[in-house]
């Protein structure tokens, strides 16, 4: 899987990249076909007091997008909130693919 990290507002250190690309590589194992991650990092002011951190991440299934956003104080932190929040994208995402598979045959099976 490619990972595409972009930072806005933000400096990307090693450390940050790192982290990303050790979370964001973990959901390969949920998901075998992601063709490219993007991730979207961003330090935000507008209408907050003090910096909020929003991290954005973009899966890219073929012609499926699986997409989740979360905002903290902390950068880490909010690359930790958005992660579970795709985890149960994905899954949501396989078990509709697996009700489909399984009631086409269904259908095929009445069939005959």
């Amino acid at each position: 899987m490619k990972i595409a990290i972009k930072g806005t507002n933000l400096q990307l250190t090693s450390s940050i990249k790192q982290y990303v690309e050790e979370k964001v590589g973990n959901l390969d194992k949920y998901l075998k076909h992601v063709i490219e991650a993007k991730v979207e990092l961003e330090k935000d002011r507008h209408h907050h007091t003090g910096d909020v951190m929003r991290a954005e991440v973009m899966l890219v299934l073929g012609s499926k997008i699986l997409r989740a956003d979360a905002s903290s104080e902390d950068i880490f932190a909010s690359v930790d909130l958005v992660i579970p929040k795709l985890k149960e994208q994905i899954s949501k995402f396989k078990d509709k693919r697996e009700t489909l598979k399984r009631r086409g045959a269904r259908s095929a099976k009445k069939k005959f």
